[in-house]
């Protein structure tokens, strides 16, 4: 089995010489490619080895493929860190789908592979891998009811699944300008600082001083539709009390620049 051209894969450096490196693929054992010096770096290489060692792991795009003659052409220069942060990303996600399973068939007395088609097949109509479905559980556990497979499966797979993966969430953030005009000013402030932060059961909320009146509001949710709702909530909380004590209140998805 070869890569596809304009896949991404994992390699791990071979052997160097004067005009590239040849690299083991990790992911299609057996098969061996080829780096092109001039496919390194975008900038003229005096030496290999300030790029690339011998026994380093490194992550590559496919140029070509050429199965009759067993040659793969791989570029490293062409590969971005947000390509090279997502490509491992999925691989650690690969790894730890492939342990959980594994843990499910052994609890289960099953053989793997049985455990791996199946679920691999029900899990995937519905989700892009297999790790999605799994985070999705983590969420909803319900989420499983969704899923053809025994029944005895899906409470193992959801017990172990749940033990195994945090939930995702994500992160944003938000800015309030609060003014108070009252003598007790800092005191009304303070207040409003204090309804806004806290957590909620959908979103973990705190808030930081930036200058002077303003604040930033930092929210951690499970998604984006749940974290910007409670930004908003948050900051709405803290702009009413400080207009109850008579003061002004603006917010402010992005930081105005200076």
């Amino acid at each position: 089995m070869y890569p596809n051209e304009g896949e991404f894969i994992l390699g791990t450096v071979q052997s160097l010489f004067k005009q590239g490196a040849f690299i083991t693929l990790d992911e299609y054992p057996g098969k061996r490619g080829m780096l092109p010096l001039s496919e390194i770096s975008l900038k003229w290489v005096r030496n290999i080895r300030d790029y690339v060692k011998e026994g380093q792991k490194v992550v590559l795009l496919v140029l070509r493929v050429d199965p009759e003659r067993g040659h793969i052409d791989l570029s490293l220069r062409r590969v971005n860190d947000a390509q090279r942060k997502q490509k491992l990303q999925d691989i650690k996600q690969e790894q730890r789908t492939k342990k959980i399973l594994e843990m499910v068939a052994a609890e289960l007395k099953v053989s793997f592979q049985e455990i791996s088609t199946k679920v691999t097949c029900e899990l995937t109509l519905e989700y892009p891998s297999i790790y999605k479905a799994l985070e999705a559980i983590t969420l909803d556990k319900a989420a499983a009811d969704r899923f053809k497979i025994p029944d005895k499966w899906k409470a193992k797979l959801v017990e172990i699944t749940c033990k195994s993966i945090k939930p995702p969430y994500v992160e944003i953030n938000g800015y309030v300008e609060l003014h108070s005009y009252e003598p007790d000013g800092i005191d009304v402030i303070k207040e409003s600082l204090q309804r806004m932060s806290g957590n909620t059961s959908d979103a973990e909320i705190g808030i930081s001083y930036i200058s002077a009146p303003i604040y930033r509001i930092h929210v951690k949710a499970r998604d984006y539709k749940t974290a910007e709702k409670a930004l908003q909530h948050s900051a709405d909380l803290g702009i009413a009390y400080v207009e109850e004590k008579h003061g002004t209140g603006e917010f402010h998805r992005e930081l105005k620049k200076q």
